[in-house]
């Protein structure tokens, strides 16, 4: 696997704001996902936090309301700037950067780092969505959680599936990113500069 095109410059290719939103969700998604493999919220007949799993469904969450904060942020973000709009999101095009992304793929080669339109921008933005998903149905069933002593209402028994119906999309997003990285960093692409926050 070889890179696609390269940039010598020593300036930092992330924007200092990106770099600040992708820390926060670094951290953040992927304590959620994490903690949603151990927590344990089991509502049998009412509301109890007393142990390590339901103790980790707590703070899950309250690290998914700090998520819907991130996200709220990203989203502002993307309104403001049109170009990582169209990147993201390339409804109307141009559609010449992702499908020569796609024929690099197909030839063994990786496309630059660094926010640009292409195919990795493409599957950010759909990643972005995901991540949006699961945000806003883990805010809405925050709001609905039984406090102690309460059965789960039925409006609750609704969004639980509907939350839970991408986790497995979101992981296989930060898989293949994680993926990525890795692959851009055997080519000595300088990937690991968006945690460099104050540059």
């Amino acid at each position: 696997m070889s890179r696609t095109n390269t940039v010598p410059s020593t300036k930092n290719l992330w924007p200092r704001e990106v770099r600040w939103l992708h820390a926060g969700f670094a951290i953040c998604i992927v304590w959620q996902l994490f903690s949603s493999l151990w927590m344990s919220p089991h509502w049998a007949k009412h509301a109890d936090y007393g142990n390590l799993g339901k103790l980790l469904f707590s703070f899950h969450a309250w690290i998914g309301l700090l998520t819907t904060f991130f996200l709220l942020w990203q989203w502002l973000w993307i309104l403001v700037h049109p170009e990582i709009r169209k990147q993201m999101f390339p409804v109307t095009g141009p559609w010449q950067p992702i499908l020569r992304d796609l024929k690099g793929l197909l030839g063994g080669r990786l496309g630059g780092v660094g926010p640009h339109p292409g195919l990795g921008a493409v599957i950010h933005g759909l990643g972005l969505l995901a991540v949006t998903w699961m945000a806003l149905t883990g805010t809405a069933v925050f709001f609905f959680l039984p406090q102690a002593g309460a059965s789960p209402g039925p409006v609750l028994h609704i969004l639980l599936p509907l939350h839970k119906v991408l986790g497995n999309v979101v992981w296989a997003y930060l898989i293949g990113h994680i993926g990525m990285a890795v692959m851009h960093t055997f080519l000595r692409d300088r990937v690991w500069d968006i945690f460099r926050l104050m540059d």
